[in-house]
């Protein structure tokens, strides 16, 4: 029998449904060619990753084998009383040698070792630069003895000693015996060590009134008195520290003053001798 046009309108094409066998080969067929993609993409990124480390390194040999990275400047900031050299020299590093072979930690420890510091810092600044920042302990006076300069601290502590003055705004201690050194940051023992105590009182209390930098020496005289010689060339003379002690505020007054050239003698009584130098 012939179907009518209107029935053959309305009839639906099936679809063909999938087994679960198929559906599962198919998704299969799809992880594998996911994953493909997956290694594909990850050896591409190797080699790209690989061709780069690769260039880099061969960059890095040349530049190494022609001396690039060679040290051509040791730069030394910070200093006052120890000069660049000798901190270079202690340092251990040495001009030529690779930058990638400076050990820091031994630099550091040598460099210590020679002086008292506060602060110390060394960088490698690429490519070819080494930078050693430091900060000196303060020294509150220099002792001279037997052609030699020892920078102390408050508490009598060496920051170096040299051959010549290189700090002038600190006050020369003369008159002491003998000096006995241990090392670098280590306390030193001066001869007579009563006098020299009595010293270092009088230098703590003219740094704590802010008088110190006015200070040129410090003298322990043959006659067991002591002699304060400012920068404008007057000189303070008196017995002890008690001394010292009683006429505190007037040497402080003529320091503000700016008294100069004169010999003010603290020894004789109450009221100071005062003469023209």
């Amino acid at each position: 029998m012939k179907r009518s046009k209107k029935e053959k309108v309305n009839e639906k094409p099936q679809l063909y449904e999938l087994s679960k066998a198929e559906l599962r080969e198919q998704r299969r067929r799809q992880r594998k060619i996911k994953k493909r993609k997956r290694i594909m993409t990850s050896l591409i990124t190797i080699l790209i990753i690989l061709g780069i480390v690769g260039g880099i390194s061969f960059a890095s040999y040349e530049a190494v084998k022609q001396g690039l990275f060679n040290v051509t400047e040791i730069e030394v900031v910070g200093n006052q009383i120890v000069d660049a050299q000798t901190v270079i020299d202690a340092s251990g590093i040495r001009v030529g040698e690779s930058i990638f072979l400076v050990d820091l930690n031994k630099a550091n420890y040598n460099i210590n070792s020679l002086m008292n510091l506060d602060d110390l810092v060394i960088s490698k600044i690429m490519p070819n630069k080494i930078l050693i920042r430091l900060e000196e302990s303060t020294p509150i006076c220099a002792v001279s003895k037997d052609n030699n300069v020892y920078y102390l601290t408050r508490d009598k502590k060496l920051i170096e000693n040299s051959e010549y003055i290189r700090k002038t705004d600190i006050p020369l201690v003369f008159g002491c015996e003998s000096i006995t050194v241990a090392g670098i940051g280590e306390e030193v023992v001066i001869e007579p060590y009563w006098r020299f105590d009595t010293v270092m009182n009088i230098l703590k209390d003219l740094e704590d009134s802010g008088g110190l930098e006015k200070i040129s020496e410090v003298r322990m005289t043959e006659n067991n008195t002591y002699e304060i010689v400012t920068k404008n060339g007057t000189i303070f003379s008196f017995w002890d520290y008690d001394n010292f002690q009683e006429n505190e505020d007037y040497i402080l007054s003529n320091l503000s003053a700016n008294t100069s050239n004169m010999l003010i003698n603290l020894t004789v009584g109450t009221k100071p001798v005062i003469k023209a130098r």
